[in-house]
């Protein structure tokens, strides 16, 4: 028997990067967006936390289940290989490495780190070559590998501008869960279960024939063809004319918003309707892996059992709940009246939305009936988000899936707007929805999150004035805007107002000292006295402008907007200087329009006459497994911590302590508030990661342990 021409294998990350690549002139821009890459950081974190144990030994990490990436196809000539296909996934998960290896030296890992350096770049004759070897770029690349600052060229062409967007991503967007003590088990995971197929070609043409035959050629049934396949077997066959008439009609709605909708309301329609929210079920992982043989399997469970079932489940379920998906999608896309919630929360990541919007839509509500409970739930979710923001939390998109699968259930059976109302407000805190303001500010783990408060503030005093929304100018990639320091970065100027460089950078960073103006504005005068700023501070955005004298004169419109929210004591001029006294006051306005934004009562979310209110302190962690691994506030349950535990950094400064605070979220020495030691360890560190179990320490018998071993105590009494 000969052998295939064309050889194909499976290679994991750790001998895919083993390889030098160049792109073939086949090859289109690097063009992935952050939703991409929010949806292949999730798809790690989800398949690596299935099976982490943080008992576990780094040994254990080889028999975790493995995560299949796809196929590639390259081909070699003199000596190097060529990517026809697969280089958007290679090249972010290039990136992916090069943030990894930063995580890990900030975690004092440097085998690990020196590990991940070698299948990043290579030195031959003292000239730096990268594993995806693209001349263009090298200084991009590396300025990321070296941690130096790196400016983009106005004439920067569009996989550069992309290449350099999506590295931010992934900086922003790295799953929390991993920053702390599983990072090393995930470098293992990701470098020795993740692999690809590797598709060798016989040269370019073979190689581009291979391509074409893959993405081209032949009609390929999708999951979505076979489930239409499926239902119209089932149905009556006289019906089955017009029931192709209407799905053909759904499709060509949902395909206008994008190719892969059709498939993704499938998949949210059976989580929000149908699926068991419990592991043991299996459901959420089935149907995300292959929804149509979910339902052949499950048929009767949803109800499909004679032929009108089938019927009905094409007319309405798939009908009318895909009209509403696809109007969902669209206010996704574009801010729309009444709807504003769903592009913040997309904004955000937060694609569970679409999920328990639906579990709450029934097939037969009309249009404003399906805004009404859109906007309530859409709304819930984005005040969730702040609130565990300023709270402590730096919560992702992602982070919300807990919070939904949890609401799902109830939601499905709610009968009215009312109920539904009912139950998202019993959700909220009674009284102060924002207690944890007073000293929240910018750190190193929430710029995006502090610049999406920004805008919003910002957005909403503008259109209080009676400009036009510039939302999507605020929150784009492609017309960015940055958070600008009132106080520039030289203590020496503010030592008669702050004692230390620690004041200094506390106050320097409050949310009350900052504001959101286009990074052109914020690089030419960054580094000016506050009194030289307050001129050019006067031609931007209301709350800028509103910290010079001038515009509070002989301005009607600015003035009604500080009579009807009762600002007038809150958003006033600054015109000697900044202080610490005005960097407070500014603080309690920024709060105050907060709590107008979020206002749960605005949002349809009436707190009165709900009954077993309770403080959401913390995001609802997953009950499915415990691979989000223990909490302080389990500890504390157990009686083994103590609400004002004192914590100490180990071999760090003293000084720089922290307590643990009645809820179980951590506040460290300066103030901040975080919800768990791994955060509160990376701030005190100045890190973006910190194994917070080892860094912290407690005091016993006289002798600092870290708070690990109290932690190990408490799960080997647990089994």
């Amino acid at each position: 028997m000969s052998n295939s021409p064309i050889d194909g294998r499976g290679y994991t990350i750790e001998l895919l990067f083993s390889h030098r690549f160049r792109l073939d002139p086949y090859q289109r821009e690097y063009t992935w967006s952050t939703d991409d890459v929010r949806r292949l950081l999730h798809d790690l974190k989800r398949r690596f936390l299935h099976s982490w144990d943080p008992q576990d030994t780094r040994q254990a990490v080889g028999s975790y289940t493995p995560y299949f990436l796809g196929p590639y196809v390259f081909y070699q000539s003199d000596g190097i290989s060529y990517l026809v296909d697969g280089q958007q996934r290679v090249t972010t998960l290039h990136l992916l490495l090069i943030h990894m290896r930063r995580l890990l030296l900030e975690q004092e890992q440097p085998t690990e780190a020196g590990q991940l350096e070698r299948l990043i770049s290579s030195v031959q004759y003292g000239k730096v070559t990268f594993a995806v070897d693209i001349e263009e770029r090298a200084p991009l690349l590396t300025a990321l590998l070296d941690r130096s600052p790196y400016e983009l060229s106005p004439d920067a062409n569009p996989s550069i501008r992309n290449l350099w967007a999506r590295s931010r991503d992934i900086e922003e967007e790295f799953p929390t869960e991993l920053l702390g003590e599983a990072l090393p088990y995930f470098h293992d995971w990701l470098l020795n279960r993740v692999g690809l197929v590797g598709i060798e070609a016989l040269d370019r043409g073979n190689g581009w024939e291979i391509f074409e035959t893959m993405n081209d050629r032949g009609t390929r049934l999708s999951p979505v063809d076979l489930l239409k396949s499926f239902l119209l077997a089932e149905a009556d066959p006289s019906q089955r004319d017009s029931l192709n008439a209407t799905w053909r009609s759904m499709l060509t709605n949902l395909i206008a918003v994008g190719n892969v909708i059709p498939a993704d309301f499938v998949k949210t329609l059976l989580l929000a309707k149908y699926a068991a929210m419990n592991e043991e079920a299996n459901d959420v992982q089935q149907i995300e892996m292959s929804f149509h043989e979910w339902i052949r399997k499950n048929h009767r469970r949803i109800g499909l059992v004679g032929r009108a079932d089938f019927a009905r489940f094409i007319t309405q379920d798939l009908k009318h709940l895909g009209e509403c998906y696809a109007m969902l999608r669209h206010a996704a896309a574009f801010p729309q009246q009444g709807l504003e919630a769903v592009y913040y929360n997309e904004t955000n990541g937060i694609s569970d939305q679409y999920r328990l919007i639906l579990a709450a839509v029934d097939p037969g509500d009309g249009q404003s009936v399906q805004k009404h409970k859109a906007r309530l739930i859409a709304g819930f979710l984005d005040l969730l988000f702040v609130q565990q923001l300023i709270g402590g939390y730096v919560p992702q998109g992602a982070d919300m899936a807990a919070t939904v699968d949890q609401l799902v259930p109830a939601i499905r059976d709610c009968r009215s707007s009312d109920e539904l109302s009912r139950i998202l407000a019993a959700e909220l805190p009674a009284g102060d929805i924002f207690p944890d303001f007073a000293e929240y500010g910018l750190r190193t783990d929430n710029r995006r999150q502090v610049r999406y408060l920004l805008a919003r503030m910002t957005d909403f005093a503008e259109i209080g004035i009676g400009n036009l929304s510039r939302i999507q100018e605020y929150l784009s990639e492609t017309k960015p805007y940055q958070v600008e320091h009132i106080w520039a970065v030289h203590f020496s100027r503010y030592k008669d107002l702050v004692k230390t460089q620690a004041d200094f950078d506390k106050i320097r960073n409050r949310l009350g000292g900052l504001l959101l103006l286009h990074q052109s504005d914020n690089a030419s005068y960054r580094d000016d006295p506050y009194m030289d700023k307050l001129e050019h501070y006067q031609r931007q955005n209301i709350l800028a402008a509103a910290l010079h004298p001038t515009t509070h004169r002989r301005n009607p419109r600015f003035a009604r907007f500080l009579k009807k929210h009762d600002l007038q004591g809150l958003m006033r001029p600054y015109p000697g200087d900044f202080k610490v006294g005005a960097n407070e006051e500014r603080q309690k306005l920024y709060k105050r329009l907060c709590e107008i934004i979020w206002s749960p009562e605005e949002l349809g979310l009436s707190r009165k006459d709900v009954a077993a209110q309770h403080r959401r302190s913390k995001p609802t962690k997953s009950a499915t497994r415990a691979h989000y691994g223990v909490e302080v506030s389990q500890l504390m349950t157990a009686g083994i911590l103590t609400a004002g535990t004192r914590l100490n950094p180990g071999r760090h400064p003293a000084d720089a302590f922290a307590e643990i605070l009645p809820d179980g979220r951590i506040r460290t020495f300066d103030g901040q508030v975080f919800g768990a030691l791994s955060p509160a360890g990376a701030h005190v560190r100045g890190t973006k990661a910190s194994p917070g179990w080892d860094f912290w320490h407690v005091e016993r018998d006289g002798a600092l342990i870290p708070i690990k071993t109290l932690r190990d105590e408490y799960l080997s009494s647990a089994r």
